[in-house]
């Protein structure tokens, strides 16, 4: 996301992710890019282009494996839940401190390399700054804690020594905790916000310039014009990340600040419903590890690094300026009209109990009435802004239950998943793309194509990853480029796919000396050639065996046709009689 804003929107750098559903993706390369063909081979390339679909989603699963597998045993030896050793003779097998911590660092590596894959970006420098400058909809005055907010360094410190590239241009809270971020929408509210245009007055009129006379006199940061001013910190590694120049779009930012950065446009608008509106994420997740373990947790964990556990949390629709309400180890603050209204109070009763010592009346019955009326406003008045930052805990609490999604290994799970279709899809849109383009599409005519396609269909800005589905299909045999400087691709038709897709997916798993078939239909004939080559005598007994039992069944089965052949004359003896009887009496 680059830092480049206006008064009223800023610029944000494009998802790769493809966000709908591979159903959605094979319906939008029938009507965009099949639709073409003549109506008598449309059903034929449907049925042709879904197995081609089917065949694609099952090969990238089994591909993907491996890495799943990976990710899941380090995750468990991260988080401590590895099955604790009972017996005696099996304490060997447990993990040393050291030997956990490599793993440890070994599973943020695969994560992140994972959520790469996903079209996950972790946030940086710059997208943290630009959200700390301003509030949405969650207004309380906050801080993170990150030295006492139960966070823990050295996991993710010796991550970033190991990858010293991603570093550049992170947050300093990185070494803490990792934040990715995946797709950006516009979230909008309208309302009067009576109480929140009368927060904002109160600040230009008494904070601000109370808190610059502070700064100046005592180098106190109250009353600063942002009250996430101290957040935004940029790590020393230098300017914001570079992953190649990336499309951006222009989101609209309408906060209340922005409307009204004036005591005048305060007052103007006090009556007025205003529309704010901000970019949201549209996933978040984030990736830390606790300082310690819980007690409460510690029966049921085994983290033999003395460390805490590893957690993964994801959230839903985030706004930029509300991101750190998702953070652990925040701390609200009473609002700045709590502290105004409550101080007033104290500072009245102190002048009071004051003016009763210079009047010689501090130790007469009065005063005394005065010193317990004092006291007891001053009690009342510390407990109310007790009680407002309670509720303010409350009411984010609340907020954040709201944008919880999941947490733990349903995060990975979930993520894995996502890994597996953002392949599929890039693979499928970007054949179906090129499909029937005889002549052939270079890498931009391609991009252009895609992505054109998407926002039509579906209103979405892609930036499209081109290069890396179209090196996927040249992998696989589906793409090739053509011949010249034209830097122009053409895909293999879908029949010839099919054949090459079908072939590697039989070759999966090879128990055949036959390099063809491996089926089932196969099977029968490939146990064969294994005993024969293992002892032709052997087979030929077998099948002698298999004849004498097929003759033993064979007569097993005549000697039942014979006695239900003998019931039978018999029934019918019986019934001739019968008839005979009833002739004689009626003739």
């Amino acid at each position: 996301m680059a830092s480049k804003s206006t008064q009223f929107t800023v610029d944000v750098e494009n998802t790769r992710h493809v966000s709908i559903n591979i159903d959605s993706c094979k319906q939008l390369c029938e009507d965009a890019f099949l639709s073409s063909l003549t109506s008598s081979s449309m059903s034929a390339e449907k049925k042709k282009f879904s197995d081609f679909v089917s065949l694609i989603r099952g090969i990238v699963h089994h591909e993907h494996q491996t890495k799943r597998d990976a990710l899941r045993k380090g995750f468990d030896a991260s988080a401590g839940l590895m099955p604790k050793r009972r017996k005696e003779s099996l304490k060997s097998d447990a993990k040393s401190p050291t030997e956990h911590e490599r793993l440890s660092v070994q599973f943020v590596t695969q994560f992140c390399q994972m959520m790469a894959t996903a079209e996950y970006t972790l946030l940086s420098a710059t997208e943290w700054d630009l959200a700390m400058e301003e509030d949405f909809m969650f207004r309380l005055p906050m801080t993170i804690d990150w030295a006492k907010g139960g966070y823990d360094v050295s996991l993710l410190k010796e991550f970033l020594k190991k990858n010293p590239e991603l570093k550049v241009g992170l947050p300093t809270f990185s070494e803490r905790v990792l934040l990715f971020k995946r797709g950006v929408t516009t979230s909008t509210h309208g309302d009067l916000f009576i109480a929140e245009k009368i927060d904002l007055l109160l600040e230009y009129a008494l904070k601000r310039p109370v808190g610059k006379v502070l700064r100046k006199a005592f180098g106190l940061g109250f009353g600063s014009s942002s009250s996430k001013g101290e957040e935004s910190a940029t790590a020393a590694g230098g300017p914001g990340r570079s992953g190649g120049k990336r499309k951006v779009s222009k989101i609209e930012r309408k906060t209340l600040r922005r409307l009204m950065p004036t005591i005048a446009s305060v007052l103007k608008n006090v009556h007025k419903k205003l529309e704010l509106s901000e970019p949201t994420f549209k996933e978040v997740i984030l990736l830390y590890r606790e300082d310690k373990i819980d007690a409460a947790e510690a029966q049921f964990l085994n983290v033999p690094s003395g460390a805490g556990p590893l957690r993964l949390k994801s959230f839903q629709n985030v706004p930029m300026a509300d991101l750190e309400m998702v953070f652990p180890g925040v701390k609200i603050c009473a609002k700045f009209i709590d502290y105004l209204t409550n101080g007033i109070t104290m500072v009245l009763v102190l002048f009071s109990l004051i003016w009763a010592f210079i009047t010689g009346e501090a130790l007469s019955e009065r005063a005394m009435q005065l010193l317990t009326v004092a006291g007891g406003k001053l009690s009342a008045s510390w407990a109310n802004i007790q009680k407002s930052k309670a509720n303010y805990a409350a009411q984010m609490s609340k907020e954040v239950m709201k944008k919880m999604d999941s947490s733990g290994f349903a995060v990975l799970a979930s993520v894995s998943t996502d890994m597996e279709e953002q392949e599929t899809k890039e693979m499928i849109l970007a054949y179906a793309a090129m499909r029937g383009n005889k002549s052939g599409m270079t890498i931009e005519e391609l991009d252009d194509r895609l992505e054109q396609a998407l926002m039509d269909a579906f209103g979405i800005a892609v930036d499209f990853d081109v290069h890396g589905s179209v090196k996927k299909l040249v992998e696989e045999g589906l793409a090739s480029k053509i011949p010249g400087d034209s830097g122009m691709y053409q895909v293999v038709p879908i029949e010839k796919a099919l054949k090459k897709l079908d072939k590697k997916w039989d070759a999966l798993f090879e128990y055949s000396s036959s390099s063809k078939g491996g089926g089932a239909g196969s099977s029968d004939k490939s146990v064969l050639d294994a005993n024969a080559e293992e002892d032709p005598s052997k087979m030929e007994r077998d099948l002698l065996l298999q004849l004498a039992n097929a003759d033993t069944e064979r007569g097993k089965e005549a000697l039942k046709l014979t006695k239900k052949m003998d019931e039978l004359n018999e029934k019918i003896a019986d019934a001739s009689g019968s008839l005979r009887k009833v002739n004689w009496r009626y003739s």
